[in-house]
């Protein structure tokens, strides 16, 4: 599987800090640790506005916006066993530990996404090869986790105040209209709660 590791901070993190992070990443979800790296919980995106907009001071630790009942996965989880969890939550990631409990980082949902379209293309030219040579052993899902072997179209959406030239790396830019969008709705959904 594809771990992201620098979604993950110390109980002990600011609220400047783990905002910074948020904004960095592209992620509404930060796994938080114990002094002994142990999981003890998540703090989402909308938790952090709200902090900031009732207690402005940055300065304030993030212990009582802690999401402690968070769910995680195993790092020998397989493909079957992540895809309910994402299916049933609302955020982008989900933290991963091992067997000690001991937050390895985040499993993002695009990496799932990106790792079901490299199955499927994979299962696609394996049924065409097989009928012109013979059939190539399965892989199994957990294995399946590349994020390489997907590449996503070079199609690229032009925002105001973007520059009109392509990026130097030609690296399509991620589209942030969409995810902001979702925010807001789980925002409001969240306030009327």
């Amino acid at each position: 599987m594809r771990i992201r590791h620098g979604l993950v901070v110390p109980e002990t993190s600011t609220l400047r800090e783990v905002a910074e992070r948020l904004i960095i990443s592209d992620c509404d979800l930060i796994a938080v640790t114990d002094e002994r790296g142990k999981l003890t919980g998540v703090v989402c995106e909308s938790s952090i506005v709200r902090a900031l907009l009732s207690n402005p001071a940055t300065d304030v630790t993030i212990q009582s916006i802690i999401i402690r009942h968070a769910e995680s996965i195993r790092l020998d989880a397989n493909l079957a066993t992540v895809q309910p969890l994402f299916r049933s939550c609302a955020n982008t990631a989900i933290p991963v530990v091992d067997a000690q409990g001991v937050v390895c980082g985040m499993l993002m949902r695009s990496d799932v996404i990106r790792s079901l379209l490299n199955r499927h293309t994979e299962s696609a030219n394996t049924t065409t090869s097989a009928s012109t040579s013979t059939s190539k052993p399965e892989v199994p899902a957990a294995t399946v986790f590349s994020a390489t072997a997907f590449k996503p179209p070079k199609k690229r959406t032009i925002h105001a105040g973007d520059a009109e030239s392509e990026p130097e790396d030609n690296q399509p830019r991620p589209h942030f209209l969409r995810a902001d969008e979702a925010r807001r709705v789980l925002w409001a959904a969240e306030d009327r709660l």
